[in-house]
């Protein structure tokens, strides 16, 4: 059992460390997209933006892992990881198809 809360632990701590490294990426970009209005480099950041934002939702998804049990919180990981990389897909498509 001692394992266990070891690891739970260490689990925790790297999602903390990724929430946080996640929110320091979004207030860099939100200064920049400040910076940079209208045009082309607008439309990226917010694009850019919108897929770290679902990242982060999707890592604070694993904290409901010991609420509502493995396969709930992993599903809406998983979940909100796709709709993050659907968003760069599309976001990508749009400046290809230009």
């Amino acid at each position: 059992m001692q394992q266990l809360t070891f690891n739970s632990l260490a689990l925790t701590l790297f999602i903390l460390l990724t929430i946080s490294v996640y929110l320091m990426i979004i207030i860099v970009f939100i200064y920049a997209r400040n910076k940079y209005v209208g045009g082309v480099i607008e439309r990226v950041i917010n694009m850019i933006i919108a897929t770290i934002g679902f990242f982060l939702v999707a890592d604070i998804a694993l904290f409901l892992i010991p609420i509502y049990g493995f396969q709930l919180g992993y599903s809406i990981h998983v979940f909100f990881k796709i709709l993050a990389m659907t968003s760069l897909a599309i976001g990508g498509l749009r400046f290809v198809i230009r």
